[in-house]
């Protein structure tokens, strides 16, 4: 069978304009992390008809990772995500042009990020996540970020925003992020969950036990809101990309209760 893109991708016309369609198969991604929200954005941008990702993940799928992540099956346990993931991506677009890394670190993120539109970060530890946003905001890249919490939520940094560094009051800049010790980048890690905490609601949908999982740097992660929180921010690239309505913009995230159907900040 023949797969003509503009075939696979007629569907989407109507929302779409033909122009907006052909924007997004020239857009550039890339998406850093490929487990329960990364797995989930790229291949709805696949679906979309994003036909260049870069895909970064360095963990291969593990059992814990059939409850919530779309491509982690029986069969796909012990395989790295970035392989299956591009497995997957290229059964619905088999034209889709797909770059796999392992790492991002210092070294590379200009290779990482050359010549891409948009970066996106479903990642949990910090060390990767300065790097990323610290290149990002250098060269223009708009960054998207969200989080499996129990909202779906998202927002964008760029060049006009608050850094990421000071959304979470990180203070870095004197350090060599890669030779921080494994305990400073766990409190790092912990220093960024707690400024999620203050987000208004958060901790009353968290039962006393799992506020102290949280606390020990063991976030919940729930199908249905990771993939929720994954769907708000492929929306939202895709916003950036056609230049649609109001973008999510930092320092604030763009919040969804689904519990309330409500919007409690905004």
């Amino acid at each position: 069978m023949n797969y003509d893109y503009d075939d696979i991708f007629n569907r989407n016309i109507g929302l779409l304009s033909i122009e907006e369609q052909e924007k997004l198969k020239q857009s550039k991604l890339v998406v850093f992390g490929a487990g329960g929200l990364g797995g989930v954005i790229a291949e709805i941008l696949a679906r979309s008809g994003i036909s260049h990702l870069t895909l970064v993940d360095r963990d291969k799928f593990e059992i814990s990772n059939l409850n919530r992540q779309i491509f982690a099956f029986t069969d796909t346990l012990g395989e790295y995500k970035v392989d299956v993931a591009e497995k997957f991506l290229k059964q619905i677009n088999p034209e889709i042009n797909i770059r796999k890394y392992l790492e991002v670190n210092s070294r590379n993120i200009s290779e990482l990020m050359n010549d891409v539109h948009i970066a996106v970060v479903a990642l949990d530890d910090v060390v990767p996540i300065v790097i990323i946003s610290r290149y990002a905001r250098q060269t223009n890249i708009p960054l998207v970020e969200g989080w499996a919490i129990p909202f779906g939520n998202v927002r964008v940094f760029n060049k006009d925003t608050p850094s990421l560094e000071e959304v979470y009051h990180l203070n870095l800049a004197d350090k060599d992020l890669e030779k921080l010790s494994l305990e400073e980048r766990k409190a790092l890690n912990l220093a960024m969950l707690y400024e999620l905490k203050k987000i208004r609601g958060i901790q009353s949908y968290y039962p006393e036990f799992a506020m102290q999982r949280i606390s020990a740097g063991k976030i919940p992660s729930f199908a249905p809101m990771v993939w929720f929180t994954a769907v708000m921010m492929s929306i939202e690239v895709i916003k950036v990309l056609l230049g649609w309505g109001e973008i999510a913009l930092s320092p604030e995230f763009s919040l969804y209760d689904p519990y309330t159907h409500s919007t409690p900040i905004k």
